[in-house]
């Protein structure tokens, strides 16, 4: 399912995690909700817990990992041609565990310097790398959620809020460069003029320092 939310780091995906388990919420399918956090906190759980668990790959696909990680990151959503294998996962039903889960296993990532563990189809990832990744399928597997609620609202609100400001202090600054830009300009100019009609009351020879004949 795509997604119009756009997750780009744990953060994000932490804060979106507070507004859905605040928000009155229901699923948009048959998903549920504790299938989506184990699914998102078992993909987290690899990514740092799945190291030393290699698969032998050939240069083909490698070069088709890379490709594939590439276009997912332009993109920044999965589409119906592009799903994930494996989800959903068997139901566990037990929201409470899973959110929990979910909390643990972002907290974890956040601390883990490294190494990662290769992606099954992407290859060899770093965290940054990875933190992408895992931003795109949360952002996958919270447009399964519909929320409901004031607290969406002012999300939504302080996200457009914040973007405002972004538009403005970018356009400020612009004009703010413009402006000097055109003040380094001027005064140089005009600096030489005054300079030429300025009297050279020092200049070698002058007796009278340029007060005239007397």
């Amino acid at each position: 399912m795509k997604s119009t939310l756009k997750l780009k780091t744990i953060d994000d995906i932490e804060k979106e995690l507070s507004i859905i388990i605040t928000c009155e919420k229901k699923q948009k399918s048959d998903i549920t909700l504790s299938q989506i956090f184990d699914f998102l906190a078992e993909s987290i759980e690899l990514s740092i817990q799945g190291v030393g668990y290699t698969t032998k790959r050939t240069t083909i696909n490698k070069l088709l990992g890379k490709y594939k990680f590439a276009k997912l990151i332009s993109t920044g959503h999965y589409t119906k041609a592009n799903q994930i294998p494996g989800f959903p996962p068997k139901d566990l039903g037990d929201p409470e565990s899973a959110q929990l889960r979910l909390k643990t296993s972002l907290t974890a990532f956040k601390l883990h310097s490294g190494p990662f563990a290769d992606h099954p189809v992407f290859g060899e990832l770093d965290k940054k790398q990875w933190e992408k990744i895992h931003g795109i399928l949360a952002s996958f597997l919270f447009g399964y959620i519909q929320l409901f609620g004031d607290e969406k609202l002012r999300f939504t609100k302080d996200r457009e809020n914040k973007k405002d400001r972004n538009f403005s202090e970018k356009k400020q600054n612009h004009h703010q460069r413009k402006n000097e830009d055109k003040g380094e300009s001027k005064p140089s100019g005009h600096n030489n003029r005054k300079w030429k009609n300025k009297k050279k009351a020092h200049y070698k020879g002058n007796r009278n320092q340029g007060g005239g004949p007397k």
